[in-house]
């Protein structure tokens, strides 16, 4: 995941947007101190990058980095760096907001995919385009750190047919009757049709989805349509979508679903991290 010089510097903005006044009025400039930043509690590691290159923005020189992704327990350090006084203190909580948010994000979805395939190992873990506004970025890197995968990063990319766009074309049945000439135009692509009913599932498999989102549908009524789809179109794969979390992950699991959506892992409880600042 890539944030570019302008969003790395509207970090720093949010909480620098021009000086350090208590810093500057204990005259920190003329201090060298060293930053250390580590977990409070067993986590999954997020961000550390983008704080190294906020810490580059000021001079303050890392010392070390866990990569992103990594495991770690409580008490480790995941981020050090020395430099001015008042430099050191600039970073000091741009840094640690990123560290607790994204670590926090990477940590829950680590926990939930791994309940999932304790289940079933053969299944996947997605999530939704309900990211926190103007916060994208730092939310998909969490879910990749954590071992998911984004469901749909924007509507360029994927062909999923919503029932809001089913009634636009007079209903789901004249959509369906679409999707021979969706497949010939988008070739590469695979069609996503949204169900909200077992009997709209049952038509999307039939008529040849490529894969059939079950939204909010209950666990027996998602294996209902598993035990369809694997007697007369094998091929479909199936997503479950709606109140998927953490505490319930397991029995969607077993449903049969190959996919699971879900957007819980963004509201992670983000981790603590705690920050030590001493003179070197």
């Amino acid at each position: 995941m890539r944030l570019t010089e302008a969003e790395i510097e509207k970090l720093i903005e949010e909480d620098v947007p021009y000086f350090d006044l208590t810093s500057h009025l204990l005259n920190l400039k003329n201090t060298k101190a060293e930053i250390i930043y580590s977990v409070r509690e067993s986590s999954v590691v997020c961000g550390t990058e983008e704080c190294a290159r906020i810490f580059e923005k000021f001079n303050v020189k890392v010392e070390k980095l866990v990569e992103s992704g990594t495991a770690v327990e409580k008490g480790e350090v995941i981020l050090s760096g020395k430099g001015r006084g008042d430099n050191v203190h600039k970073v000091w909580k741009v840094c640690q907001n990123l560290l607790e948010y994204c670590s926090g994000i990477a940590t829950g979805t680590r926990r939930l995919v791994e309940k999932a395939k304790s289940i079933n190992p053969q299944i996947e873990v997605f999530t939704t385009r309900k990211t926190f506004p103007l916060a994208k970025k730092i939310c998909i890197k969490g879910v990749l750190c954590g071992g998911a995968l984004p469901h749909r990063l924007g509507l360029s990319e994927t062909v999923l047919i919503f029932r809001n766009h089913a009634v636009l074309k007079g209903g789901l049945k004249n959509v369906l009757k679409e999707l021979p000439f969706l497949k010939k135009k988008a070739p590469e692509k695979k069609i996503i049709v949204e169900a909200e009913t077992v009997e709209e599932a049952l038509e999307c498999i039939v008529k040849g989805a490529d894969i059939v989102q079950l939204d909010k549908f209950s666990i027996q009524e998602i294996k209902e349509v598993v035990r369809f789809r694997d007697s007369h179109n094998p091929q479909v794969k199936i997503a479950a979508a709606g109140g998927i979390r953490e505490e319930n992950v397991k029995e969607f699991a077993k449903s049969g679903a190959d996919f699971l959506v879900l957007t819980s892992v963004y509201f992670s409880k983000p981790i603590d991290v705690k920050v030590e600042i001493v003179p070197c």
